[in-house]
């Protein structure tokens, strides 16, 4: 099961996740309490290895997606929005995870590379729904270390995402909690 540990702020939450067996850290740069700073991570991420670096987007301007990933040395863009030909471009330079409410809906790109996230809680840390699905998605939405077992076996998805599940306060993880989710997820 791949795993992605989101909201990451900070540099020990990011070897926490890492040394735990995460697949994947997710760095918020858009609106949100978990925003991440680029100039404040950027000491420490660009030669974080181990592990996929994705950034997390929303309707933030292409080249601005573009170059503060490639600032920061990441691997894959995550993208809250309906994506436009400039997001298409970033195809070629990176990975991209579209964020989407629904599997069913228009938004899904067919003309580009691209991992599905299913989030049907759109960022609110609700639990959604955990029905399965005809395509290859990652979970996201109201999980925690003590529903993420239930929610795979329901939902059988390709990947689970977490970020609020996993914290103390937005964007502190919680590193008990952290290694707990990545155990249940990954057994």
């Amino acid at each position: 099961m791949w795993v992605k540990i989101c909201g990451i702020t900070r540099y020990e939450d990011a070897c926490t996740a890492r040394d735990a067996g995460a697949d994947a850290i997710g760095i918020v740069l858009t609106r949100s309490p978990r925003k991440a700073d680029p100039a404040r991570i950027e000491p420490w991420i660009r030669t974080f290895g181990g592990i996929e670096k994705v950034g997390v987007f929303r309707d933030e301007d292409p080249s601005y997606i573009r170059e503060t990933a490639a600032m920061l040395c990441l691997d894959t863009v995550q993208l809250h929005t309906a994506v436009n030909q400039g997001h298409r471009e970033l195809a070629s330079m990176f990975g991209i995870i579209c964020a989407v409410s629904d599997l069913d809906e228009a938004l899904i790109p067919e003309d580009i590379p691209c991992r599905m996230l299913l989030d049907p809680s759109t960022g609110s840390g609700r639990t959604g729904d955990w029905s399965r699905r005809d395509r290859p998605f990652i979970l996201a939405g109201g999980l925690t270390p003590d529903n993420v077992r239930q929610a795979i076996l329901r939902a059988q998805p390709a990947g689970v995402d977490v970020s609020s599940g996993v914290e103390s306060s937005p964007g502190i993880k919680d590193e008990e909690k952290v290694r707990k989710f990545i155990k249940e997820a990954k057994s």
